[in-house]
């Protein structure tokens, strides 16, 4: 709770006239419950004038302001009564308005907050993470802390004072009925306490199973042609329908702890209650105080029940969202593995010299994937990688655009080492068209242009065209500003492959990464994207991954990977005389070509 009040500290204006504005309420009540001892005393005449001692009364000040004398008390005390409820009302509305203000503030700096530390994780970190997980922070989490800023500490801020303007009345009626009243008020100290801890846990475990339906919900919709094509339908809905019972027995339990304890304070109040109706009789017979000041001083404690009621609801609010804010805190305190030195520079416009200097590298601990790579690319070179699945191509790939560091060796780019420079600076020259095709849910010109704001429209079409996808783009029904739908699903794949490549073109950068660029195009459309590549190629460094070895032949040198090492080096004629591992690749792929049994 105190990390949420801290929380709601940061935005002072708006707290500042939240509080103000409950002071005012806590007035207007305080006056509201005095207004009872003129009606009973002055108005019914149920107190005798020499009755028991006044006891000191807020509107007494009012009268003396007003000049009104007690002769006029009863013609006043209706006018009074209006502008004290209409008061109330008032700044009951300023105090809700400025606390659902600091609210959205809050979590709208919390859900900008997290959405740009998680865009900045790196690579390793999205490995672990599900997507479903991080949803389910970013939206259901950071509601629930909402709800519990702007509704709940609302009601505790604006509750605690109307309670303390309440106790004051109290005190200032009859101090010792005040004090036997608090006799019995511990009795609800434990039991409430043993609530908040219960809502705390279960709140937690409410939020978990949360983020597996979020999860769950992600892959079945991101991969339902695969559900349908392996008629999972029914495994899925089981999997779902089980996590759904989960979070309906966690919540039901949930709405039986905060369900029980409303009533539970209300009916402390009411033995309270009980408590002082039995007492204040008494001293009304001995004249210890007057009827009207006793009603007043009873009106004070049945008007103590609705803030306890509300204050054990906000508490319940409360110790649901601490849990969700604990999650939030979780992602916020993980630094990004990859990120700028606190010194680094940009990396000037790159030659395109590349170097991979004894370069070691494990996705987890003790299990390396990568064993002292030692390699040079030359500017305007193409170096292609070429080896069987999983032998750490990709790899070699990712650690030259630093989505992952290596554990020992260094990458340098012209001779800098590519961890001194700043990451924006870094991949920013180097464009990659990856074998996972990443398009958005935005138009044909947004897709290409991604990342390069006012591009004209000019240069769009030219990487189009050397993409050779202007053609079927000019086919769509808006052309350019056609919307191709989430991850470009209007389009075949070989179409999406294409639009990635004119993506990377449009950059125009120093250092092209094509990593199985060319993998989803039929073969007419492979041969008119190589034609316009190879013209790209020729003035910038080029990586090109690939398996298909039929697209790496004119490369200026082949480097094939196996297990995690150079095994070979050299242009295809040179590795084909050598007859080690790519002459095997080679022949696997075109037995055509191997020399007839002699």
């Amino acid at each position: 709770m105190f990390a949420l009040l801290k929380l709601t500290l940061r935005e002072k204006k708006w707290v500042t006239l939240a509080l103000a504005s409950t002071l005012f309420v806590a007035l207007f009540t305080y006056v509201f419950v005095d207004l009872v001892q003129p009606i009973i005393d002055d108005m019914l005449r149920l107190a005798p004038q020499s009755a028991a001692p006044a006891t000191g009364r807020a509107l007494d000040i009012l009268w003396n302001f007003l000049s009104i004398s007690r002769q006029d008390i009863r013609s006043a005390l209706p006018f009074v009564l209006v502008i004290v409820i209409f008061g109330k009302g008032l700044f009951t509305f300023f105090s809700s308005l400025c606390m659902k203000v600091v609210g959205n503030k809050i979590v709208k700096t919390m859900r900008d907050d997290l959405y740009a530390h998680i865009l900045h994780q790196s690579s390793a970190y999205f490995d672990q993470a599900t997507t479903g997980d991080l949803m389910s922070r970013l939206t259901n989490d950071v509601e629930r802390i909402r709800d519990a800023v702007s509704s709940a500490m609302s009601d505790i801020i604006e509750e605690a004072f109307i309670l303390l303007a309440l106790l004051v009345g109290m005190f200032v009626k009859d101090w010792a009925l005040a004090l036997m009243a608090f006799v019995v008020m511990p009795l609800a100290v434990v039991p409430l306490a043993a609530f908040s801890r219960q809502l705390k846990r279960t709140g937690r475990q409410s939020q978990l199973k949360m983020s597996e339906i979020y999860n769950i919900l992600h892959e079945t919709i991101t991969g339902n042609r695969i559900v349908k094509a392996f008629t999972m339908e029914a495994f899925e809905l089981r999997k779902f329908l089980k996590a759904t019972a989960k979070y309906y027995r966690i919540n039901i339990r949930l709405s039986w702890i905060s369900s029980l304890s409303s009533p539970f304070m209300e009916f402390i109040g009411g033995v309270v209650g009980a408590f002082i109706l039995y007492i204040g009789a008494n001293r009304i017979a001995q004249n210890h105080i007057s009827p009207g000041d006793f009603g007043a001083f009873a009106t004070a404690i049945f008007m103590m029940f609705q803030p306890i009621k509300r204050l054990s609801r906000a508490n319940n609010v409360i110790q649901q969202a601490v849990p969700c804010l604990d999650r939030i805190r979780e992602i916020l305190e993980i630094p990004p593995l990859v990120q700028d030195k606190p010194h680094a520079y940009p990396l000037p416009p790159a030659q395109g010299r590349v170097r991979f200097e004894k370069v070691g590298f494990s996705y987890h601990p003790g299990r390396p994937v990568i064993f002292d790579v030692d390699f040079e690319v030359l500017p305007r070179q193409t170096a292609a990688l070429v080896g069987l699945s999983g032998a750490g191509k990709s790899t070699l790939i990712n650690l030259l655009a630093r989505f992952y560091e290596p554990n020992t060796g260094r990458i340098t780019i012209d001779g800098i080492d590519i961890t001194d420079v700043t990451l924006h600076s870094l991949r920013s020259q180097i464009g990659l068209v990856s074998q996972d095709i990443v398009l958005f849910n935005d138009t044909v010109r947004n897709n290409i242009a991604y990342g390069l704001e006012d591009t004209p429209h000019g240069r769009i079409v030219e990487a189009a065209k050397a993409a050779e996808c202007h053609r079927f783009i000019m086919e769509l029904p808006q052309g350019y500003d056609t919307p191709i739908g989430e991850r470009g699903g209007q389009l075949s794949r070989g179409q999406r492959q294409r639009l990635a490549i004119a993506r990377a073109l449009l950059k125009n950068p120093p250092i092209l990464v094509l990593d199985e660029a060319t993998s989803a195009l039929d073969s007419e459309s492979e041969r008119l994207i190589q034609s316009a590549l190879a013209a790209v190629m020729r003035n910038r460094t080029t990586f090109v991954v690939a398996h298909r070895l039929s697209t790496i032949r004119s490369a200026d040198r082949i480097l094939v990977v196996d297990k995690g090492r150079i095994a070979e080096s050299g242009s295809h004629d040179e590795l084909m005389r050598k007859g080690g591992i790519y002459r095997k690749l080679h022949d696997l792929q075109f037995p055509e070509d191997q020399e007839s049994p002699r």
